[in-house]
């Protein structure tokens, strides 16, 4: 009974990452005024990256590097005191997200090229591996922004109680990884222009080149033989 339960929690393990990934990034919505250093945004990164090791599950070396990153995640979220005095305390959170985000998205990436299933759990996966982009693209920034404020010109004032700062970079974030631009948020250091550069050129790459594959996949897979 529970090897079966694991089964089916296994086989569900796409819908599942991928709620964790909409709780990220619409949390806001339901829980407004909220930070990354929010007790319950706490929980939402962690159930996110617990999700996430379904996904790693059948790679052992990326299940174990998403477990530690996991445990690490845990360890800061309950010390009163930082281990680095001289870093901001949530650059080291940040970190972790960010690394983990990209584990997934390259665990996702690399299935969605092997399957040759078809059904809706494909395009889940190519839906989350997209949106595990865009997330790395957030940390990314909202790294660069907390070592040097200032990288990004049309951010709002940072409040105690709103934390527009942290919602705004998340869809500049999304906003540069789809190439929209609208140009309300720009980055002015040299760093945060060459990561959106990067961010650009990884939407374009996943969006023109993976999902082409893919597609190209099912269509030569769906083609009828030809018979001798």
């Amino acid at each position: 009974m529970q090897s079966k339960s694991i089964k089916n929690l296994f086989e569900y393990r796409v819908e599942v990452f991928l709620f964790s990934q909409l709780l990220l990034m619409f949390g806001a919505l339901i829980l407004p005024g909220q930070t990354l250093e929010a007790p319950v945004f706490n929980v939402f990164y962690s159930f996110n990256i617990a999700t996430g090791m379904l996904i790693t599950l059948k790679r052992r070396q990326f299940f174990r590097l998403v477990a530690v990153l996991l445990g690490c995640s845990l360890v800061l979220s309950f010390l009163d005191t930082p281990i680095f005095p001289t870093i901001d305390p949530l650059v080291p959170q940040i970190v972790i997200f960010f690394a983990f985000h990209a584990v997934v998205a390259i665990v996702l990436i690399d299935e969605m090229l092997r399957t040759f299933e078809e059904n809706y759990r494909v395009v889940l996966g190519v839906l989350s591996g997209y949106i595990s982009i865009g997330m790395v693209a957030f940390f990314l920034f909202i790294l660069i922004e907390h070592m040097q404020p200032g990288s990004f010109k049309g951010l709002p004032i940072d409040n105690a109680e709103t934390h527009s700062q942290e919602e705004a970079l998340m869809y500049a974030a999304f906003i540069t990884l789809m190439t929209i631009g609208y140009g309300d948020i720009v980055p002015l250091t040299p760093i945060a222009r060459k990561a959106a550069i990067i961010v650009g050129l990884a939407g374009q790459f996943y969006m023109v080149v993976l999902t082409a594959i893919i597609v190209g996949k099912f269509l030569k897979y769906r083609q009828p033989k030809k018979k001798g």
